[in-house]
């Protein structure tokens, strides 16, 4: 139905990236469980922050994420968006998620 995954770019802090629910799943909680799901590992791997660059900020909004500037994020998060033919004009939505223990 589903697939997503938790990069982990420091020892602090992660990305959530390639969240995709098939459209016979969409609006049935998949998504958000994939989510979950990846918040609870960012929880036992001790992660302090987790982010997501997304066309969708609103879904993400509905789990607790905040919008925050993309130039507030680290710079090495940005060594994948280099080859990408819309850097550095990226329309992506820049969120995160502070974990607690």
């Amino acid at each position: 139905m589903g697939c997503v995954a938790l990069h982990t770019v420091w020892s602090d802090l992660a990305e959530i990236k390639s969240l995709a629910v098939a459209e016979a799943g969409q609006r049935s909680g998949v998504g958000r469980e994939l989510v979950e799901a990846c918040l609870s590992e960012a929880r036992e791997l001790g992660l302090k922050t987790v982010f997501c660059l997304t066309y969708k900020p609103e879904f993400f909004e509905k789990s607790g994420f905040v919008r925050v500037d993309k130039m507030t994020l680290p710079h090495k998060v940005w060594t994948e968006c280099f080859r990408c033919p819309k850097f550095p004009n990226c329309d992506e939505v820049a969120l995160i998620y502070r974990v607690e223990a």
